[in-house]
């Protein structure tokens, strides 16, 4: 099945898509279509859930089907792109391209009531260049040297010490309400995030102390990690700096009891042609095996960094991570090549099955020997565990997987990490797909699994989106409740749930 842009139905059902294929060259235009032709007809009905939503929303959620459970009670919080064209209106390229867009579901006493609100940053203000990270500015090298990609703070959304946050790791967060989601402005810490403020997406929350550990990837005077902790109170401070083997896109990190735990894996820009604007950034990585990867264990206690060299590991998300007799083990979702960078950069007509995953743990000895196992070769991303295990040994990891689909993921797997045993839940129809599973404990729970995922479904036949609630414990069963809202929610990256009436 081909999709045709001057096809009335077709740019009718996709205009997003439509407006994209008539953007490129026409011989990036030709081999899109080509790679739209390899998919079957339920990955062309998935394509919707890249469609822009361009309407900010405030409504109770009418359409409840099943129970919400009476113990659920707070707001899941989710960012991701909500439209991918710059402020001018021109269609973006890259899948980390588009402004910022928030969704926050308040759930409580068996309700739902849904607000979503656009990140108020420069760009979407229209008060920065078009030069994005997968997209140059029209108009050539002459619009796009020296210039740097705008902070879109689309990438996840964390709350902490009373404070919300929409993050994007190329600079600092936009402070948000928690309530409206109106956006208070960029928060630099009292200017403690200095230079570009580089604050990565992913940062990694205490549950002993209540400390927040973050990181910010800068390239001078050299290629370092600079790595934050903040305090209760909301207070960051300067940790420690790390020099990182060579420039590299670092993405993720993870805790333990006693470490930072980084792995780098050789994402490595060809810096010339995007330093002359001639290329962006998305377009410009590559993966090189050859350079090898590097783990980072910085202590906690402020001891010695250690650095363990290993062949080269291509990942973007760590799961958790824990300390075990002297060791560290760290487990990831890793990738066979760096089919992925490419995927990323065309998502909107790339298949992920050209890009396939496993589930993998990593032991760093105390010697410096790093050993590897496979843990599931689900095709899967988008890791979570209870977040009360962070740190620690745990049993249960939850990820987005795929069944059907060939775009984007379809199914939520919990994977017991005891047992070697996997239960999925996949959509019933044609084209539907899941985000990141979010698990909610239940209020006084005592076994780890004891509580909810929270997910959103994207309904291909109608275009719309919904809540979906499961039982951690008993996946199989299917949701135990939904809230079907009016529309549709683009595909995202990450979310949290903050427990509490809003």
């Amino acid at each position: 099945m081909t999709f045709s842009p001057t096809s009335n139905a077709d740019a009718a059902a996709y205009p997003g898509m439509a407006r994209y294929l008539e953007s490129l060259a026409p011989g990036e235009r030709r081999r899109a279509a080509e790679r739209l032709d390899r998919l079957g007809d339920a990955d062309h009905h998935s394509l919707g859930v890249s469609e822009p939503q361009p309407v900010e929303h405030d409504y109770r959620v009418e359409q409840i089907d099943g129970s919400i459970p009476a113990a659920l009670s707070g707001t899941l919080y989710r960012n991701g792109p909500g439209r991918w064209e710059d402020h001018t209106g021109r269609p973006l390229h890259h899948l980390f391209d588009g402004d910022g867009m928030v969704s926050a579901f308040t759930i409580g006493d068996g309700t739902v009531r849904y607000r979503n609100r656009y990140v108020r940053t420069r760009h979407y203000l229209g008060r920065t260049g078009t030069r994005h990270l997968g997209t140059n500015a029209a108009g050539g090298w002459r619009k796009n040297i020296g210039r740097l990609p705008p902070n879109l703070a689309n990438t996840n959304i964390v709350e902490h010490a009373g404070h919300l946050y929409a993050l994007w790791e190329g600079g600092p967060p936009h402070e948000l309400d928690p309530v409206t989601l109106q956006t208070r402005g960029v928060r630099r810490f009292g200017g403690r995030l200095r230079w570009l403020g580089s604050y990565s997406a992913h940062p990694s929350l205490c549950p002993r102390s209540g400390e927040m550990f973050n990181f910010g990837v800068e390239f001078i005077p050299r290629p370092h990690l600079r790595i934050y902790r903040t305090d209760v109170r909301g207070r960051l401070r300067h940790f420690r700096s790390a020099a990182l083997p060579y420039v590299a896109m670092v993405h993720d990190f993870a805790l333990t009891e006693r470490y930072l735990v980084f792995l780098v894996s050789p994402i490595i820009p060809d810096a010339v042609p995007v330093a002359l604007g001639l290329k962006p950034l998305g377009d410009a990585l590559s993966y090189r095996p050859e350079r090898g990867s590097v783990f980072i264990l910085v202590p906690r206690d402020g001891g010695a960094i250690r650095r363990v060299e290993s062949e080269a590991v291509l990942q973007f998300h760590l799961s958790n991570a824990y300390d075990e007799a002297g060791d560290v083990v760290v487990d990831a979702i890793t990738y066979r090549d760096g089919g992925l960078l490419d995927g990323i950069a065309r998502f909107r007509t790339s298949a992920l099955g050209d890009a396939p995953s496993e589930f993998s743990r990593f032991r760093i000895t105390a010697s410096g020997r790093v050993t590897r196992e496979p843990l599931s070769d689900s095709a899967c991303e988008f890791p979570r565990h209870h977040g009360g295990y962070e740190g620690r040994p745990h049993r249960y990891a939850y990820v987005s997987s795929r069944r059907r689909l060939s775009t984007v993921y379809d199914s939520i797997t919990k994977i017991d990490l005891v047992d070697n045993a996997e239960v999925t839940h996949t959509v019933q129809d044609e084209g539907n797909s899941f985000c990141e599973p979010v698990f909610t404990p239940r209020p006084n729970a005592t076994a780890e699994d004891d509580g909810w995922l929270l997910t959103v479904e994207y309904q291909a036949a109608q275009h719309t989106s919904r809540l979906v609630i499961l039982d951690a414990r008993d996946l199989g069963r299917g949701p135990i409740a939904t809230a079907s809202l009016t529309h549709h929610i683009p595909q995202g990256f990450h979310g949290n749930f903050s427990p509490g009436r809003r």
